[in-house]
């Protein structure tokens, strides 16, 4: 399992929390993740203390899932390598 710190956002490209990540500070809402990171996480590590939605699309639209705080989540099927947007406070908060 990569590191990923206290407060922090982090997305895996690979299953289990492993392979290279990106750590995104807690409490910033990220309309686009980037060419780099866009459509490639296989999981998430909600370090921080609320609720995030990852999205499939940019700008906060298309599927989208809440992860609660410290919570590790597999993403499989619409979410496995689709994420493209993160807002903080859970979907539509």
């Amino acid at each position: 399992m990569t590191r990923c710190e206290e407060g922090q956002i982090c997305l895996y490209d690979g299953h289990n929390l492993t392979g290279d990540n990106l750590q995104l500070q807690y409490r910033v809402d990220i309309p686009n993740v980037g060419w780099a990171w866009n459509d490639r996480a296989s999981s998430v590590w909600n370090r921080g203390e609320g609720f995030v939605c990852i999205y499939t699309d940019a700008d906060y639209r298309g599927y989208h899932y809440t992860i609660p705080p410290g919570e590790k989540q597999e993403l499989l099927f619409l979410y496995d390598n689709a994420v493209s947007s993160l807002e903080y406070g859970g979907c539509g908060g």
